[in-house]
């Protein structure tokens, strides 16, 4: 069974550790590594976005 408020929270936790983890690496000057980790930001707020207007409807 999928639970499409779980992966809601799942993907918007998740993104907001990555976001946490891409300050650090910027702080630090690692600004490949940031990027990277940006982009699984970026990436899970997709699909926490996909998601909740999948489930919407």
């Amino acid at each position: 069974m999928f639970d499409e408020k779980k992966q809601i929270v799942y993907w918007r936790t998740t993104a907001l550790d990555n976001l946490e983890t891409a300050e650090i690496l910027f702080e630090k000057g690692k600004y490949r590594e940031c990027l990277f980790f940006c982009h699984l930001t970026i990436e899970k707020l997709l699909k926490a976005h996909f998601v909740s207007e999948r489930f919407r409807s």
